[in-house]
């Protein structure tokens, strides 16, 4: 059932995050990054499943201070590089010790870290560690940089679960919320590993009045192309806000970005969600992306489990970037709270 801004709130997402679940998900992840740089996997040869579950569980308990060093030290990396924007870096904020969640936030197409900021201060004030990732050739300080072009399928895939994979040595349970692109990056969480929560708002799927049938010869045909560099806005061009995002995109990277809503939408047709709860947020008045897309992953998935809702903003402005504070003040008051509520555990 779609939940609407108008009624009662939505209730706390179910809690099914078994304690089993929680270790095929460090194994999944964790042996995955490890095994290419240490041989993770095979130091757990010959070890029963339980023995396997012990060991894996005090190795993430120590990895929460390596982990924490690794990325401030990529921040630090980011700082230091003259091509990156240093308002775009990625934003890492912990509480000295691994918490009970750990909340992982990725950013919109063409925006960097920055969006989700003042929200991350929010969800850290809740007791929670947060990290901001910055996607792959995000965040540039060439705000017309050709780099974009480059992005991959592979890549946001590789950023969505190496981020959840640090966010498990970060919290006992892993949440991820996302916009635009970022939603569709926490629909791949909640389809393909087994976190507490998934919350994807506004997820690119498909762009408006754009028939889902039609969505991948559109992608296809956006990859094959010459590549365009096309302005958000083309009367404003490079003085497109906010700042610190890209006022142009590349059709390649847009294309690639579909292919991983079409990645979703292929598995959720015969496999349910491994997260344990899943959220849509729609904006009703999105004027950018075809929320019924969206919504057609939601009906498969409700096929195989009912632990996956709606939540509809139906008083919003007709816009599509609804968290970033510098475009939309009013996010502050009437998304952040909602939002916030519905990663409490």
């Amino acid at each position: 059932m779609q939940r609407r801004d108008t009624t009662v709130p939505l209730k706390k997402s179910l809690r099914l995050h078994a304690h089993e679940t929680r270790i095929d998900f460090i194994v999944h992840l964790l042996a995955k990054r490890n095994e290419r740089a240490t041989g993770f996997c095979g130091r757990l040869t010959g070890h029963s499943k339980a023995e396997s579950a012990l060991l894996i569980e005090t190795r993430v308990m120590a990895s929460f201070e390596s982990t924490v060093a690794r990325i401030e030290a990529g921040i630090a990396r980011d700082h230091g590089d003259p091509s990156i924007d240093p308002r775009c870096t990625a934003i890492l904020r912990h509480h000295g010790r691994m918490a009970a969640q750990a909340v992982v936030l990725f950013h919109g197409f063409t925006n960097c870290p920055r969006q989700f900021e003042e929200f991350a201060e929010r969800a850290y004030a809740r007791g929670w560690n947060v990290l901001v990732p910055r996607l792959p050739h995000h965040g540039l300080r060439d705000k017309l940089t050709l780099d974009m072009a480059a992005l991959t399928l592979d890549e946001l895939i590789q950023c969505t679960e190496e981020s959840a994979a640090d966010a498990a040595a970060l919290g006992s349970e892993v949440c991820a919320l996302g916009l635009s692109v970022g939603g569709t990056m926490a629909l791949w969480l909640a389809q393909t590993q087994a976190v507490a929560r998934a919350i994807a708002v506004a997820p690119f799927i498909s762009i408006d009045h754009l028939p889902g049938s039609l969505e991948p010869l559109f992608a296809a045909a956006l990859g094959l192309a010459p590549n365009l560099e096309m302005w958000w806005n083309p009367k404003l061009r490079e003085a497109q806000p906010p700042t610190h995002g890209y006022p142009r995109f590349p059709t390649h990277a847009l294309a690639q970005c579909l292919r991983l809503g079409e990645r979703v939408r292929a598995r959720a047709r015969d496999a349910a969600p491994r997260a344990a709860s899943t959220l849509l947020v729609t904006n009703e008045l999105d004027p950018a992306i075809d929320n019924g897309a969206a919504r057609d992953i939601i009906a498969r998935w409700r096929k195989h489990t009912s632990a996956v809702d709606e939540f509809v903003f139906t008083t919003l402005d007709a816009r599509h970037d609804i968290i970033e504070p510098t475009t939309y003040p009013e996010a502050r008051t009437l998304v952040y709270p909602k939002l916030l509520d519905f990663l409490a555990p």
